[in-house]
């Protein structure tokens, strides 16, 4: 009996001896993976800063414990950038205050007179001047065909309830229309092309322009076209995209330039309002700008007086 329970003894002691031995080599064999493997972030794909698996690693590309460390303590997701407001390029021809090819040159102003049988026809912007001159009475007895929103585009549409054709005597009706129940019209300035880049583009906006001077010259013959270029937006202007072919300062300007050789093209006079209402930037001054926190387009009294000012001294 004695036997038996010596050897228990025994047996126990060796059991508890060997399992120390295993927990020690166990602590050594982790230790020694630990020192060996490598620092996260260096050539590991869970990292995220990934190294291209086609990169051989340098002695340069090593990363010290400290750096790891202040790695990771940093936020992982990066800050989005914050929206930058549009600013033409210095690149851009209209920093030369504008110039285009093909416009009317400055002489001395001519009296408000000249304009009693001329017709305006415009977007928005135009509707300013409209409420303008009917207040200050400069261009003598003109006519104005103006609607918010209209383009060259949709002035080519059927006129319905929801289309936005001006109104003449109080009926909506196509411009071409309008004018030729008008008497003794012989001069019609337009200044569209805002919501034709908007909507349709460039290219197809000039195309769409060429059209509605076209249907106006066939009901109307005898009358002589002036086209008005496009006024610029505000520096930062919220109806400004920075992005190719939507409206901003350099599609503008696009549709200017193409706008003047469009009207030499076909013998009509191009009459570049845009080059009195610019910044030093090449926007649209902001002292003529009536809503810098809207839209960033339209004018100010001071801009329309400014506007009227460049007809009388821009005629043939």
């Amino acid at each position: 009996m004695k036997m038996k329970k010596y050897k228990k003894i025994i047996i126990a002691a060796v059991s508890v001896f060997l399992c120390i031995c295993i927990t020690v080599s166990a602590v050594i064999v982790i230790k020694r993976n630990k020192k060996a493997s490598p620092v996260k972030g260096e050539n590991s794909s869970a990292s995220t800063g990934e190294i291209s698996q086609t990169a051989a690693p340098t002695a340069s590309a090593a990363v010290t414990e400290s750096q790891t460390e202040s790695a990771t303590s940093a936020p992982t997701t990066a800050k989005p950038k914050p929206t930058e407001q549009y600013k033409p390029s210095t690149d851009f021809t209209y920093y030369s205050f504008y110039k285009i090819d093909g416009a009317l040159p400055q002489k001395d102003a001519v009296s408000g007179s000249w304009f009693d049988d001329a017709v305006f026809v415009g977007d928005s912007v135009s509707v300013k001047l409209t409420m303008y001159e009917a207040s200050v009475d400069r261009l003598g007895k003109a006519q104005f065909l103006t609607a918010g929103s209209l383009s060259a585009t949709n002035a080519l549409w059927d006129v319905s309830d929801n289309s936005v054709h001006p109104s003449y005597n109080g009926k909506k009706q196509k411009v071409e229309d309008s004018i030729s129940q008008m008497s003794d019209i012989k001069k019609v300035y337009i200044m569209l092309g805002m919501n034709d880049i908007t909507s349709v583009g460039v290219n197809n906006g000039i195309k769409n322009f060429e059209e509605f001077c076209n249907r106006i010259l066939t009901k109307n013959p005898n009358v002589q076209i002036y086209v008005q270029s496009v006024t610029p937006l505000i520096n930062g202007s919220k109806s400004s995209v920075p992005e190719e072919g939507k409206l901003n300062n350099k599609t503008i300007y696009e549709y200017n330039c193409k706008l003047s050789a469009l009207a030499q093209k076909r013998g009509w006079y191009f009459v570049n309002v845009a080059e009195a209402m610019l910044d030093k930037d090449g926007c649209l001054n902001n002292d003529y700008c009536g809503d810098p926190e809207f839209m960033g387009l339209h004018f100010t009294n001071s801009g329309c007086k400014v506007w009227i000012d460049y007809l009388l001294t821009h005629t043939p």
